[in-house]
């Protein structure tokens, strides 16, 4: 009977040990990221393209969690941004570019998803697909739309129904005083599948509108893809360098200025309480920066961050 006894309880050891092996095993092909102090889930590492490598990095704060970051990103500027997103729950990603040194990047993401949920951000496309419209005058600006009253949502104080309004007026709304009701005007005329196929053109993979603006998300987009293009922006390689003057000029009239909130120097932006991208010139540097997420988050703390660390540099 002892010897029954013995040998079950060296048979339950080894079950047990094989059992644990297998987890183990297991979890070195997993990510652990953390979110805040109370929560926590296992996910794939993130699959960004650039450099297609990632290297974890924590700010030394266990609150604060971890995040991927692509090959050859510039880690100690990552540390910074690490750092400052302490507070963002849910996913994020978060893309820098020194645009006079192009060895100065940071692609960052606590996700393995392309692209998130994006809200307000996302007239950036619409305004670039309505300049192109205009270039290829396929939309003349100076034409009168009157307003139907399945326009108007959210109780409009501007528009009025049966009224007209120029293209040129609507898109001062919509940038000028965050307007949904002339983007959506813009963006239905134009159509949604124009609109993704120009921001596509110009560099935007992962951006995507699928619903009108008005609720949190109206598509997907990613952090890159708006660093993209504000850098095409500042180059001119995106309608050439007239018409993407006009429309920095629109962006510098935003007035969300998220990330760019406490930055004095000259800024071009456009955000809401989720996301924002921001091209920005000071003490003779220029970069662009964008923080996307599916949550509420402190833009201005992000930007702080990385214009304290980008205006440091020599």
């Amino acid at each position: 009977m002892k010897n029954k006894i013995f040998l079950g309880a060296i048979l339950s050891s080894f079950c047990a040990l094989a059992v644990y092996m297998t987890s183990v095993n297991h979890m070195k092909t997993q990510t652990l990221e953390i979110y805040g102090n109370s929560t926590a889930k296992v996910a794939q590492k993130s699959k960004m393209k650039e450099g297609g490598e990632q290297t974890r990095i924590n700010s030394g704060e266990s609150e604060i969690g971890e995040a991927a970051i692509s090959k050859n990103s510039n880690k100690n500027l990552a540390k910074a941004i690490v750092k400052s997103t302490s507070n963002i729950q849910g996913n994020y990603q978060v893309s820098v570019r020194d645009l006079n040194n192009p060895k100065v990047f940071v692609d960052l993401t606590n996700t393995s998803k392309d692209n998130v949920y994006a809200g307000k951000v996302l007239k950036l496309f619409v305004l670039l697909a309505y300049y192109k419209a205009v270039q290829d005058k396929t939309l003349n600006s100076a034409t009168p739309y009157k307003v139907k009253s399945s326009d108007l949502n959210n109780g409009d104080k501007v528009l009025k129904a049966d009224m007209s309004y120029s293209y040129t007026y609507l898109l001062d709304l919509m940038m000028r005083q965050q307007n949904d009701n002339a983007a959506n005007i813009i963006l239905n005329k134009i159509g949604k599948d124009k609109v993704n196929q120009t921001a596509k053109a110009f560099g935007a993979g992962k951006t995507e509108i699928a619903e009108n603006f008005g609720k949190d998300f109206s598509g997907k987009t990613s952090a890159t893809d708006l660093v993209i293009i504000m850098k095409k922006l500042y180059q001119g390689k995106v309608l050439g360098t007239d018409i993407d003057n006009q429309i920095l000029g629109q962006l510098a009239n935003f007035p969300e200025k998220g990330l760019a909130k406490n930055i004095n120097g000259t800024v071009y932006r456009i955000a809401d309480k989720k996301q924002g991208v921001a091209l920005v010139q000071e003490n003779g540097k220029t970069y662009a920066m964008a923080l996307v997420s599916e949550e509420d988050a402190d833009l201005a703390k992000v930007g702080d961050a990385i214009n304290d660390w980008m205006v440091k540099q020599k």
